[in-house]
């Protein structure tokens, strides 16, 4: 009897080390927490080395995620071909994650999604593209530029695709990828192609992606779709957006000002502004027979956007405030909602597998090592709260029109001067910049 007892004893101390371990592990974000000090703070190179301190780089179930952070932080310190490598190599092994080996799927099945390949959020996959194509506009290269944001639209179509019909992704289509392609149009003179994308845009932000701005309509995409739509001489599409945009455009003054405007020269910049909200846990724990199950999935609250003094300012002209095209705090929440009831399934289906696991332990090892399976297997419930925290909070997109001649003007992002610069504009000509704080 004394063995037996010795026996349960010692197999409930083993279970109890080895949840432990399971589950004493600190969060991503408590691990990386100097590289995001370091990164915000503007330190770059202390966030490349904290970061390499962490232990990241070193995981292989992290590869995704060490790729992301550091190829943010060295697009900000000005390295941008090493930026670039990386996120395409991020690109690349999200694809592959799609097909995740067996054994890696076992585990996250018997303990928990947290223990498995981080194959990234549907909005981190997309934001890849995002971040490429504004690094691209910066670099003056706008043939890369489109081709990435068309990409966005693209990946989002083939995602979807995969779910149930009625489990799908509210972000569906990006309105701010359909605005910089747009732009990159315009400034090309590709008027027709302009048309579509501005038009496309437009409906997007009036329906399914008002929910991810701050604010209204840009009114910047309505008064580019109106000059491109004067160019083209759509009188009819002229008249209806005239009439529905009335506060945009004005009376019939401010519209043929507008459409006159057509030959200036203008300044556009697509600007980037703080860093993306962490996950956060949402749990319950139920009692269900003689066991407690626990709920655990991953959240996210959209901060504040702390935008003031964001936009142009022309010298001896006004400041062109910049709007908000796209708030991704809102498109990062909606898409872990949308998961949430896709993991259900799973989840249920790895509670079943601990529950009968716990059931087993407790008939082969008595009460007390049932027990401890149980508590093991609730705190190994915990929901994967790990993200690609240096992604920006919001992007937003600042539109100066200019008579052609010389102009110096001063970018601006949150109130900090991102750049001064001096332009020789040409008539029709459109410049594009990048900013970030």
């Amino acid at each position: 009897m004394a063995r037996i007892i010795r026996q349960r004893v010692r197999v409930a101390t083993e279970m109890v080390l080895l949840f432990g371990l399971l589950g004493s592990c600190a969060s991503y974000s408590d691990q990386i927490k100097e590289v995001d000090d370091a990164y915000t703070a503007g330190q770059y190179d202390r966030a490349l080395a904290s970061l390499k301190a962490s232990g990241v780089m070193e995981r292989s179930q992290d590869r995704l995620l060490w790729r992301l952070e550091a190829a943010t932080i060295l697009d900000r310190k000005g390295e941008p071909e090493k930026s670039r490598n990386l996120w395409f190599e991020a690109d690349k092994i999200a694809d592959e994650l799609y097909t995740v080996s067996i054994s890696k799927t076992a585990a996250s099945f018997i303990v928990s999604d947290a223990s498995t390949d981080y194959e990234g959020e549907d909005y981190e996959k997309v934001a890849i593209h995002s971040m490429l194509a504004h690094q691209y506009i910066g670099l003056g290269k706008l043939d890369e530029a489109r081709i990435e944001a068309k990409k966005i639209n693209n990946k989002l179509a083939e995602m979807n695709q995969k779910y149930e019909s009625n489990s799908r992704n509210k972000y569906s289509d990006d309105a701010h990828a359909r605005y910089l392609t747009g732009i990159i149009y315009e400034a090309r003179g590709e008027w027709d192609d302009a048309i579509i994308d501005y038009t496309k845009s437009l409906e997007l932000y009036e329906t399914n992606f008002a929910r991810f701005i701050k604010g209204k309509v840009p009114s910047g995409l309505v008064e580019s779709l109106y000059r491109v739509l004067s160019v083209r001489g759509r009188g009819d599409r002229i008249k209806a957006l005239t009439e529905k945009y009335k506060t945009v455009l004005g009376n019939r003054a401010i519209a043929d000002a507008v459409k006159s405007s057509r030959d200036d020269s203008e300044i556009v910049v697509i600007h980037e502004l703080g860093i993306i909200a962490p996950k956060r846990k949402e749990e319950f724990t139920l009692p269900i027979g003689d066991q407690i199950i626990r709920f655990s999935f991953p959240a996210l609250s959209p901060r504040m956007i702390y935008d003031a003094g964001t936009g142009i300012e022309i010298r001896g002209k006004a400041f062109f405030k910049a709007e908000n095209t796209a708030y991704l705090d809102a498109i990062a929440r909606d898409t872990l909602e949308d998961r949430r009831g896709r993991m259900v399934a799973k989840q249920m289906t790895r509670l079943v597998a601990k529950a009968v696991l716990t059931d087993q332990v407790r008939q082969q090892f008595g009460p007390l090592a049932g027990l401890v399976a149980n508590i093991g297997a609730a705190a190994t419930e915990t929901a994967d709260t790990r993200s690609w925290t240096t992604l920006p909070q919001a992007f937003y997109v600042s539109r100066a029109r200019v008579s052609p001649g010389e102009h110096d003007f001063t970018i601006k992002t949150n109130g900090k001067v991102t750049a001064v610069k001096h332009a020789s504009m040409k008539r029709g000509q459109i410049l594009l910049y990048r900013s970030f704080e």
